[in-house]
Formats: C-alpha cells, sequence, structure tokens
C-alpha cells in the first residue's frame, strides 16, 4: 500500500474514532450521577466503555489514574501502528506527554510517593536517591530527557525537541506537527502564569485541536491532534471519577 492510500485508510479510522468520542451531553448526564459505582455501570453503557475497562468503584484514586494512563498509551500504541512505518515513532511518544509531570518531580528530587513505586512506568527511577533517580533514566529510553535536565532545560521545551528530531524530513507533512508543537507551547505558558480565561481552557485548547484535525486530514498531524482530543477526554473523565473516588472517602472516614 503506498504512503498516500495508508493514509486515506488512517483517516477514515480516525474519523470513526473521531465520531465516536462523548459529546457535551454525554458528559452533563455523567456529572450528574454521584457515586463511583452508578457513574462506571452508565459509562459502561456509552462510549467511553474501553477508556473504564478494568476499573472498578473500589479501586483508589491514583490505581484510577495509573490505569487512564495505561489505556491512553496502549491507545497511542494501536493510532501509531495504523500509520506508515516511517511516522510510527512520530506519534508513540505521545504515550509520554502524560508522564511529564511526575518525571519532572522525580528528577527535582522530592521524596516518593508510594503510588509512583507501583507504577510500571515510572517504578523504575522511583528510589529515593536522586543521584540514583538520574543514573537509571540516563540508562532508559528518556536519556535524551535526563541529558535536557542537567542542561537546565525545561522538561516540555526538552520534549517537544526530542519529537522535531523523530520528524521525517517530509516539510509538506510536518508542517501540521510544528502547529501541534506551538499549541503545546503556547497551553504550557498558560498554565504556568496562570493566565485567567473566560472560557474553559479544556475547551478552546479541543476547539483548537479539532481545526488541527480536519485542517490537516490525511497527514500525521491529524493522528496526533486526534490523541489530544482524546487525552482531554481522559483528562475529563480522570477528573469526574476521581472527584467520586475522593468525596466517598470523606464520606467514610469524616475527614
Amino acid at each position: 500500500m503506498s504512503e498516500t492510500a495508508r493514509f486515506r485508510y488512517v483517516q477514515a479510522r480516525l474519523q470513526a474514532r473521531h465520531g465516536d468520542r462523548a459529546d457535551d451531553l454525554l458528559w452533563r448526564r455523567l456529572q450528574s450521577i454521584g457515586d463511583v459505582a452508578n457513574y462506571l455501570q452508565a459509562a459502561q453503557q456509552t462510549t467511553l466503555r474501553r477508556w473504564i475497562t478494568g476499573l472498578h468503584s473500589k479501586q483508589g484514586s491514583h490505581e484510577i489514574e495509573r490505569m487512564l494512563r495505561r489505556h491512553y498509551r496502549d491507545y497511542v500504541d494501536e493510532v501509531a501502528h495504523w500509520l506508515p512505518t516511517r511516522w510510527t515513532g512520530t506519534v508513540q511518544l505521545l504515550g509520554r506527554l502524560p508522564d511529564l509531570p511526575a518525571l519532572q518531580y522525580l528528577l527535582t528530587g522530592g521524596s516518593i510517593p508510594a503510588w509512583m513505586r507501583d507504577d510500571p512506568e515510572l517504578n523504575v527511577f522511583a528510589t529515593e536517591n536522586p543521584g540514583t533517580r538520574l543514573e537509571a533514566m540516563q540508562n532508559s529510553d528518556l536519556a535524551w530527557l535526563a541529558e535536557g535536565w542537567q542542561m537546565d532545560q525545561p522538561l516540555v521545551d526538552n520534549w517537544l525537541d526530542y519529537w522535531r528530531s523523530r520528524w521525517p524530513r517530509e516539510p509538506k507533512l510536518t508542517g501540521g506537527l510544528e502547529h501541534l508543537a506551538r499549541l503545546l507551547q503556547e497551553q504550557v505558558h498558560l498554565q504556568h502564569n496562570n493566565t485567567a480565561a473566560a472560557t474553559d481552557p479544556r475547551a478552546v485548547l479541543g476547539g483548537r485541536l479539532t481545526a488541527v484535525f480536519r485542517r490537516y486530514s490525511f497527514q500525521p498531524a491529524a493522528a496526533c491532534a486526534h490523541l489530544g482530543l482524546v487525552a482531554l477526554d481522559l483528562e475529563q473523565l480522570r477528573a469526574q471519577l476521581v472527584t467520586r473516588v475522593l468525596f466517598a472517602d470523606i464520606a467514610e472516614t469524616g475527614t
């Protein structure tokens, strides 16, 4: 199959998955459900069912977050393997984005919370000695991240530089990826500066990613924009689930 034909195939699958995403009406309906068990039962009957596989009402917030990150990484790998082989690595690297806050925490030398020791993507770095953590990262597939950290480069900038280095030399197909890179940098800037916004920043970012998805159809940027939208969906799902778990804990313990 030619690369052009392959991208047509990929776009058809992306359009189908894009159409299956939860809409505002579904999110509002789920938001009205008060406890975790009923929430999961209702979500199981919707297009969110693939994301709640393996979740149950007895799990703590950290376990729920860990499983959602795992589902996202699995989905990134699935989409990456739809694309022509030379673009697979570009897309797969998106699976590491949700780990960047935890990796930054580890590199700054903070004490190790128990949930990091239980996370198979992080536990190899979860030692109390900061030097040992850095060494473990230098000996892993994240050596490039450790190198940038030692040069005082912000993790997101480091990730973006490495991501760009994985792009094939194909200017006609990397313009959309550069567009996405700028979106990510702008989003991080807004978060770091606590910029007040009259509208929901998640909705604004979702709208911009949707525009990229449409503008760069039949290109790798469409796949990456779709995965960005899925990440926003999972962030919203995480927030609704974790809120209910924490509320149940408070109700049970009184603290």
